[in-house]
């Protein structure tokens, strides 16, 4: 889960566990919530790779940043999902 905003390192270090953890052949899931929603176009190379990448559409509509048909909108419903499906949860 990444909740960091565009002036820190979450993004940075979320995008690279995740492309090492796809590297080694696990399967990884990422949400966007809050200001780590600024996030989305810059985490389609991991979609591209095999990683689910699901963004809280109305954190993103509340910080004026959500466009419809974008892949990957979703909710927190979404979330809850995601980590139920999941070995492990890390939050950024």
């Amino acid at each position: 889960m990444l909740l960091s905003g565009e002036r820190s390192e979450g993004a940075h270090s979320a995008r690279e566990l995740a492309a090492e953890a796809l590297r080694q052949g696990w399967r990884v899931s990422l949400f966007l919530a809050g200001d780590g929603t600024a996030h989305t176009d810059s985490m389609a190379p991991l979609r591209e790779a095999g990683a689910r990448v699901v963004h809280c559409s109305a954190d993103a509509a509340v910080r004026g940043w959500d466009r419809p048909g974008t892949p990957g909108r979703g909710s927190f419903v979404d979330l809850g999902n995601l980590a139920t499906d999941a070995d492990r949860v890390l939050v950024l």
